[in-house]
């Protein structure tokens, strides 16, 4: 009589070499729903053309232009035009004397109807807060274009990684892939053992029982990839008919900042929204309160006013029609003590507005250290990945090949493939997290993150 380990060798070799794809108790495993495929770059264009929230954000800065238009205006002169009716119950009039006793002479003082018209003119002459406000008007455009700036950047951020987590999950339905092919060449190997006699029942339960835990993890994985496109979709406002969903196309990894230390703080002190932003803040507090010391100089108007009556003038008065006038009005403010508070505030604010500046670079400095850190972190976690997925294949291999040869049981081989697969989901999600950290680490240093397909930093 044969021994078993040769029995099953030759029952392999009668019946051909393992199956390929799914074994015959299982249906084959459910497939990613086909989708356009496009770049990281395809996807920053449109997040940065078509999201709604990025739209929604740009409209500060048309309202930021608006206040400087009207800031403008303080110093431009400004027209108004009036008509007057007056119809009054009955008309006034006076009778004079005269060498008729019959016929008395009729004046009319005030008639029943009058119509006038006017148009005046008035032009800021001296307004010195007037000129503080152009000036912070435009500062006020400037701080709307760096907070939607701000946004804009937030969005790319939140698209690359949804992008990455895309392909992350495609990445885990491969490993899912893989191990589904390995458990039915497995399973083959434990029906022939099964059917020569070398092989127990138990093994066969358990190899199909471990497919159909692939089979639910593959619908799991299946589910992230999904609602990753779904995320994504909805970012980059991609709409096609039928509801598809992009594909991330594979791109090569990013690299980290090229400059250390000194030179990267000052990249992030020029590039970085925040910053630019409350270096702003700090002039306008600055221009607030040159603004208030302005209320204590004396303002100067010139007005000119032209008025015309339309109907016909009364008896009593002149029968010139039209009159105008210019004047000067020069308003000297004496005591008002409400301005020595407004100053106090406004010195307050100036002081404040330091302070956070300050502060805001001082956690730049720790934002970039620390994103340093978590990035390096990430690299060796992902080395010690890779270390663990070839100690678990090489683990599998001889696993696998200890039951063929009927040297080892089939609980070793689910053992070793269940840790292999661990492994390789690990060994994924820390690349993952490793992507997340530099876009993290990019975007403290002040990249722009819409160049992040176009050039890697």
């Amino acid at each position: 009589m044969m021994p078993g380990p040769a029995c099953a060798l030759l029952w392999i070799a009668l019946l051909g070499p393992p199956l390929p794809a799914g074994p015959p108790v299982a249906e084959p495993l459910p497939e990613p729903r086909p989708g356009p495929v496009i770049d990281l770059v395809q996807a920053l264009e449109m997040a940065d053309a078509r999201n709604l929230g990025l739209e929604a954000a740009r409209t500060e800065i048309l309202s930021a232009r608006a206040g400087f238009k009207r800031a403008w205006s303080a110093l431009l002169p400004t027209a108004a035009g009036e008509m007057d009716y007056v119809h009054n119950d009955h008309e006034d009039a006076a009778r004079l004397s005269s060498s008729d006793p019959e016929n008395p002479q009729r004046i009319v003082v005030r008639r029943q109807d009058s119509l006038s018209g006017s148009l005046s003119v008035t032009l800021p002459l001296v307004e010195a807060r007037s000129w503080y406000g152009i000036s912070m008007g435009d500062k006020g455009v400037t701080l709307a274009e760096l907070g939607v700036e701000g946004a804009r950047q937030a969005v790319l951020m939140a698209v690359a990684q949804a992008y990455f987590t895309a392909l992350t999950s495609e990445a885990l339905i491969e490993v899912q892939r893989s191990g589904w092919d390995s458990a039915t060449r497995h399973l083959e190997v434990a029906r022939i053992r099964f059917r020569s006699g070398t092989g127990s029942r138990l093994d066969l339960i358990r190899a199909e029982t471990e497919l159909v835990s692939i089979r639910e993890q593959m619908i799991s994985a299946l589910a992230a990839h999904e609602a990753a496109r779904d995320s994504l979709a909805t970012l980059i406002g991609f709409e096609k008919a039928g509801g598809e969903l992009p594909l991330p196309a594979p791109l090569p990894e990013l690299r980290e900042p090229a400059e250390r230390g000194k030179a990267l703080e000052d990249r992030a002190l020029e590039q970085r929204e925040d910053l630019r932003l409350a270096r702003v803040g700090l002039s306008l507090a600055d221009e607030q309160l040159g603004q208030s010391w302005m209320s204590f100089l004396p303002s100067l108007y010139a007005s000119w006013q032209l008025s015309y009556l339309i109907t016909e003038p009364a008896s009593l008065g002149s029968v010139d029609r039209s009159r105008w006038f210019i004047g000067l009005t020069l308003s000297v403010p004496i005591y008002d003590h409400t301005r020595y508070a407004d100053l106090d505030e406004k010195r307050a604010a100036l002081h404040r507005a330091r302070l956070e500046l300050e502060d805001a670079e001082r956690q730049m400095r720790l934002e970039l250290r620390q994103a340093r850190r978590d990035y390096r972190l990430s690299l060796e976690q992902v080395a010690c990945a890779n270390r663990k997925v070839s100690l678990c294949r090489e683990t599998l291999q001889l696993a696998e090949s200890a039951y063929v040869h009927g040297t080892g049981s089939s609980l070793d081989v689910t053992d070793a493939r269940r840790s292999l697969r661990d492994a390789e989901i690990d060994l994924h999600r820390r690349r993952l997290e490793t992507q997340l950290a530099l876009l993290a680490l990019l975007r403290k240093a002040g990249t722009d993150l819409s160049t992040l397909g176009e050039e890697p930093r």
